[in-house]
């Protein structure tokens, strides 16, 4: 009987573990199926042009068409009553079918205040205008909107806003995409009336049948489902091919221990500090697959020159060497500027990244360039530079105060907002940047004729290598550079013994300790016969 009532209590606890540890897993959201709709840029009963051209990349459907403007469309027209209604009827009902799942499939990861809310500002999710993968619900009857500041999807996953209410922007708002983000993984469910502001870039899809209005010179990368109520355009882009922002890449962590047996001889070799920048020819191919030209520049931006320099591309494979060698050593001197060049043809939507590395002593530098193209979509992707460089780049035993300045420009075409600076290692930066004094018009968008400076300063006690990263945001996209840079802290010096150091001299010295042990032993053994 005993064994029997323990042998029950063994089940008794594996059932409820079992259970109750099921209660208390999190699951994450899964982007839903949209069956016959996901090919749809615009998908309502009533499809109103306001007086300009609307462009939309992907199918078009409505049963009423009105309005004074026009559009164009790189896609197929399904028309309720007509032409493709079939595909128009079923689209509509795979929209509720996505919009069931996506408010019913899990619960809110986050749920906001009982009031309305701006999600540009909030701050009891997590990070100001940052959010990542997860389910993101308002109150009953609580409308939400995308303030000024406008908001960062950061990271692969799915995000689902669920909107019990109103859902709108302001002018000049916007979505952005980042680090591994896209826009086919992106909903917003509002239970009312959706209206984008005039200048609003948007990522993302939104289900609404109760209508959605898109303001004018609206960039939106995603879908206006509505199918059952009314969508209404004006000058727009909305662009249903998926996106998604690239990933930084991985950056090694640089060797730190390069001083070796020189620093013990009192010579202080200095690391070497590299820098590349790569545009892409164009940047956006609209009409589908073609060649893409990328030029690469690097430079010396350090103190010493640097052998062994090496470029590569992970998406191009075959880099050229044009110019830059003035004087034929093979070594990237402080003054000169290295240009290659490769081209490559692209069929769809690609980031790449270009590594550059150069040695000097035994420290290795490296820097990294990351772009886009996109194909098949009209609106470039943006670019931005990032140099870093240390006040001093070597300090003595002990350590001591570095003083980083960072200097960020934008090499691409396109105005960039939502720029942010940061250090792995250095804190003290910005963060996000508003109001810097390089920005010349004061439209807090960092534009291709203007250069932004920031300066950290930290305390370092041995060898550092750390990674200054620089984001900005356009048409949607998040471009991201990064620059890295060493700092040598010279190790404490040895004992003046008489003796010369490793490396110098070494094989006298050993003769001579040999020797020494030699006449000692000798000596011992004289020692020892006199005493027998």
């Amino acid at each position: 009987m005993k064994t029997f009532n323990k042998f029950s209590l063994i089940i008794l606890v594996a059932v409820f573990g079992f259970g109750f540890s099921g209660s208390n897993t999190i699951l994450a959201a899964t982007t839903p199926s949209l069956g016959l709709a996901d090919t749809f840029s615009i998908l309502a009963n009533t499809f109103t042009r306001n007086i300009a051209v609307t462009g939309l990349t992907g199918d078009l459907g409505y049963t009423t068409l009105s309005g004074s403007g026009t559009h164009t469309i790189v896609g197929n027209v399904y028309i309720g009553g007509g032409v493709g209604d079939a595909t128009y009827q079923q689209a509509g009902i795979d929209q509720g079918t996505a919009l069931t799942a996506l408010n019913n499939q899990l619960p809110c990861t986050h749920t906001f205040p009982d009031t309305a809310i701006d999600l540009a500002t909030d701050t009891t999710h997590g990070p100001i205008g940052v959010y990542t993968p997860g389910v993101y619900c308002t109150q009953a009857t609580r409308a939400a909107e995308i303030g000024t500041a406008g908001i960062t999807l950061d990271g692969a996953g799915t995000y689902i806003f669920r909107i019990n209410g109103a859902f709108t922007s302001v002018v000049n708002s916007n979505v952005t995409l980042s680090n591994g983000a896209s826009s086919c993984d992106v909903f917003w469910t509002p239970t009312e009336a959706t209206t984008l502001a005039a200048n609003t870039t948007f990522s993302g899809t939104i289900i609404d049948a109760a209508g959605i209005t898109v303001g004018a010179n609206t960039i939106w990368t995603g879908r206006a489902l509505a199918f059952g109520g009314t969508v209404t355009t004006d000058t727009d882009t909305i662009n249903a091919t998926c996106l998604a922002a690239p990933v930084p890449p991985v950056i090694p962590v640089l060797p730190t221990t390069g001083c070796g047996d020189q620093c013990q001889a009192g010579y202080t070799p200095v690391p070497p500090l590299i820098n590349v920048i790569k545009i892409p020819t164009p940047l956006a191919l609209p009409l589908g697959p073609g060649s893409v030209t990328y030029d690469y520049t690097v430079t010396n931006i350090g103190i010493v020159a640097m052998s062994d320099v090496t470029i590569a591309d992970n998406k191009c494979p075959s880099i050229g060497f044009i110019s830059g060698d003035t004087n034929g050593d093979s070594k990237l001197d402080i003054s000169e500027i290295w240009k290659y060049r490769c081209t490559t043809t692209l069929a769809e939507t690609t980031t790449n990244t270009v590594t550059v590395t150069g040695k000097a002593y035994d420290f290795t530098a490296m820097d990294v360039a990351v772009s886009t193209v996109v194909v098949g979509v009209p609106l470039p992707p943006p670019l931005i530079h990032l140099v870093k460089k240390p006040n001093v780049f070597v300090l003595p035993a002990g350590g001591g105060a570095v003083t980083y300045t960072y200097t960020v420009t934008n090499p691409g075409t396109e105005p960039l907002s939502n720029v942010t600076i940061t250090d792995d290692k250095c804190t003290g930066l910005p963060g996000r940047v508003s109001g810097h004094p390089g920005d010349l018009n004061k439209n807090d968008l960092l534009e291709s004729n203007e250069s932004w400076s920031f300066t950290c300063q930290t305390n370092i006690t041995e060898t550092m290598s750390n990674t200054g990263t620089a984001q900005g945001s356009a048409n949607g996209w998040t471009a991201v550079d990064f620059s890295l840079a060493t700092v040598v802290v010279n190790p404490p010096k040895l004992p003046n013994t008489g003796i010369p150091p490793a490396g110098k001299s070494t094989t006298w010295y050993i003769i001579i300790i040999l020797g020494v042990l030699l006449t000692a032993s000798a000596s011992i053994i004289v020692i020892k016969k006199r005493t027998i």
